[in-house]
Protein backbone atom coordinates (compact mmCIF):
# COMPACT_ATOMS: atom_id res chain seq x y z
CA UNK A 1 0.00 0.00 0.00
CA UNK A 2 2.78 2.44 0.93
CA UNK A 3 4.67 1.58 -2.26
CA UNK A 4 1.55 2.40 -4.28
CA UNK A 5 1.17 5.76 -2.51
CA UNK A 6 4.84 6.62 -3.14
CA UNK A 7 4.47 5.59 -6.78
CA UNK A 8 1.32 7.71 -7.13
CA UNK A 9 3.02 10.67 -5.46
CA UNK A 10 6.05 10.40 -7.76
CA UNK A 11 3.73 10.09 -10.77
CA UNK A 12 1.89 13.29 -9.78
CA UNK A 13 5.15 15.16 -9.19
CA UNK A 14 6.65 13.97 -12.47
CA UNK A 15 3.67 14.92 -14.60
CA UNK A 16 3.06 18.10 -12.63
CA UNK A 17 6.35 19.48 -13.87
CA UNK A 18 5.95 21.45 -17.03
CA UNK A 19 8.36 21.34 -19.91
CA UNK A 20 6.49 24.08 -21.75
CA UNK A 21 9.04 26.76 -22.62
CA UNK A 22 6.51 29.00 -24.29
CA UNK A 23 7.65 32.53 -24.98
CA UNK A 24 4.96 35.05 -24.11
CA UNK A 25 4.81 38.44 -25.74
CA UNK A 26 3.31 41.58 -24.31
CA UNK A 27 0.45 42.67 -26.63
CA UNK A 28 1.20 46.36 -26.07
CA UNK A 29 5.00 46.55 -26.17
CA UNK A 30 5.69 43.36 -28.13
CA UNK A 31 8.36 42.42 -25.57
CA UNK A 32 8.91 38.65 -25.39
CA UNK A 33 9.43 36.89 -22.06
CA UNK A 34 10.21 33.34 -21.04
CA UNK A 35 8.70 32.55 -17.64
CA UNK A 36 11.09 31.29 -14.97
CA UNK A 37 10.45 29.16 -11.94
CA UNK A 38 10.24 32.05 -9.48
CA UNK A 39 9.90 35.02 -11.79
CA UNK A 40 7.87 36.22 -14.73
CA UNK A 41 10.98 36.46 -16.87
CA UNK A 42 13.73 33.85 -16.64
CA UNK A 43 16.26 36.22 -18.22
CA UNK A 44 16.04 38.53 -15.22
CA UNK A 45 16.98 37.67 -11.68
CA UNK A 46 19.99 35.89 -10.24
CA UNK A 47 20.90 32.25 -10.05
CA UNK A 48 22.77 30.35 -7.38
CA UNK A 49 25.75 29.90 -9.71
CA UNK A 50 25.89 33.69 -10.19
CA UNK A 51 26.16 34.16 -6.44
CA UNK A 52 28.88 31.55 -6.02
CA UNK A 53 31.02 32.72 -8.96
CA UNK A 54 33.27 35.51 -7.65
CA UNK A 55 34.23 36.60 -11.17
CA UNK A 56 30.66 37.30 -12.19
CA UNK A 57 30.02 40.97 -12.90
CA UNK A 58 27.04 40.81 -15.24
CA UNK A 59 24.52 39.76 -12.62
CA UNK A 60 24.12 43.09 -10.89
CA UNK A 61 25.60 41.70 -7.68
CA UNK A 62 27.53 44.54 -6.12
CA UNK A 63 29.76 42.41 -3.89
CA UNK A 64 33.08 40.93 -4.95
CA UNK A 65 33.18 37.21 -4.17
CA UNK A 66 36.85 37.21 -3.25
CA UNK A 67 36.40 40.11 -0.81
CA UNK A 68 33.33 38.41 0.64
CA UNK A 69 35.08 35.10 1.30
CA UNK A 70 38.21 36.81 2.64
CA UNK A 71 36.12 38.98 4.98
CA UNK A 72 34.31 35.94 6.36
CA UNK A 73 37.62 34.15 6.91
CA UNK A 74 39.36 37.07 8.60
CA UNK A 75 36.36 38.00 10.77
CA UNK A 76 35.73 34.40 11.81
CA UNK A 77 37.63 35.07 15.06
CA UNK A 78 34.42 36.57 16.44
CA UNK A 79 30.85 35.24 16.33
CA UNK A 80 28.87 36.78 13.48
CA UNK A 81 25.64 38.59 14.25
CA UNK A 82 24.63 39.46 10.72
CA UNK A 83 25.78 38.73 7.18
CA UNK A 84 24.23 40.03 3.99
CA UNK A 85 25.92 38.59 0.90
CA UNK A 86 23.91 40.71 -1.55
CA UNK A 87 24.41 43.92 0.39
CA UNK A 88 27.99 43.15 1.36
CA UNK A 89 27.64 43.67 5.11
CA UNK A 90 29.22 41.59 7.88
CA UNK A 91 28.72 42.43 11.56
CA UNK A 92 30.38 40.51 14.38
CA UNK A 93 29.31 40.23 17.97
CA UNK A 94 31.45 41.70 20.74
CA UNK A 95 34.73 39.79 20.97
CA UNK A 96 37.12 39.65 23.92
CA UNK A 97 40.70 38.55 23.25
CA UNK A 98 41.87 36.08 25.89
CA UNK A 99 45.07 38.13 26.37
CA UNK A 100 43.32 41.50 26.75
CA UNK A 101 40.36 40.93 29.05
CA UNK A 102 39.52 44.59 29.79
CA UNK A 103 38.72 45.47 26.13
CA UNK A 104 36.27 44.08 23.64
CA UNK A 105 35.72 44.85 19.97
CA UNK A 106 32.87 44.69 17.51
CA UNK A 107 33.73 44.73 13.79
CA UNK A 108 31.58 45.88 10.87
CA UNK A 109 32.78 45.27 7.32
CA UNK A 110 31.16 46.76 4.22
CA UNK A 111 32.07 45.52 0.74
CA UNK A 112 31.41 48.41 -1.60
CA UNK A 113 32.23 47.14 -5.11
CA UNK A 114 31.94 44.11 -7.33
CA UNK A 115 35.60 44.53 -8.27
CA UNK A 116 38.67 43.53 -6.31
CA UNK A 117 40.01 47.00 -5.48
CA UNK A 118 41.81 48.45 -2.49
CA UNK A 119 38.91 50.81 -1.78
CA UNK A 120 36.35 48.02 -2.22
CA UNK A 121 36.04 47.33 1.51
CA UNK A 122 35.47 49.49 4.54
CA UNK A 123 35.91 48.26 8.11
CA UNK A 124 34.86 49.90 11.36
CA UNK A 125 36.05 48.62 14.72
CA UNK A 126 34.18 49.64 17.85
CA UNK A 127 36.04 49.23 21.14
CA UNK A 128 34.72 49.21 24.69
CA UNK A 129 36.66 49.23 27.96
CA UNK A 130 35.70 47.29 31.09
CA UNK A 131 35.49 49.66 34.05
CA UNK A 132 34.17 48.51 37.45
CA UNK A 133 32.53 45.45 35.86
CA UNK A 134 30.66 47.53 33.24
CA UNK A 135 31.50 47.91 29.54
CA UNK A 136 31.67 51.62 28.69
CA UNK A 137 33.28 54.31 26.55
CA UNK A 138 32.65 52.99 23.06
CA UNK A 139 35.05 54.47 20.51
CA UNK A 140 36.35 53.51 17.07
CA UNK A 141 39.86 52.24 16.45
CA UNK A 142 40.88 53.40 12.96
CA UNK A 143 44.35 51.83 13.15
CA UNK A 144 42.97 48.36 13.88
CA UNK A 145 40.31 48.84 11.19
CA UNK A 146 43.01 49.66 8.66
CA UNK A 147 44.99 46.55 9.62
CA UNK A 148 41.90 44.36 9.22
CA UNK A 149 41.14 45.92 5.82
CA UNK A 150 44.70 45.19 4.73
CA UNK A 151 44.46 41.57 5.90
CA UNK A 152 41.16 41.10 4.05
CA UNK A 153 42.58 42.58 0.84
CA UNK A 154 45.66 40.34 1.04
CA UNK A 155 43.50 37.26 1.60
CA UNK A 156 41.20 38.25 -1.30
CA UNK A 157 44.21 38.65 -3.59
CA UNK A 158 45.42 35.20 -2.54
CA UNK A 159 42.00 33.72 -3.37
CA UNK A 160 42.03 35.38 -6.76
CA UNK A 161 45.58 34.25 -7.54
CA UNK A 162 44.79 30.67 -6.48
CA UNK A 163 41.63 30.57 -8.59
CA UNK A 164 43.49 31.82 -11.68
CA UNK A 165 46.21 29.16 -11.28
CA UNK A 166 43.68 26.30 -11.39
Amino acid sequence: MIKNLILLFNFIILFGCSSDNTIFSNPITGEKKTPGIFSKDSKKGISLSDLLDPQSSETGVNVNGYLWRASLDILSIAPLISTDALGGTIITDWYVNKNIKNKRIKIMAYIKTSELRSDGISVKVHVQNLEDGVWKNTYTDDKLASQIESNILNEARNYRTNSLNK
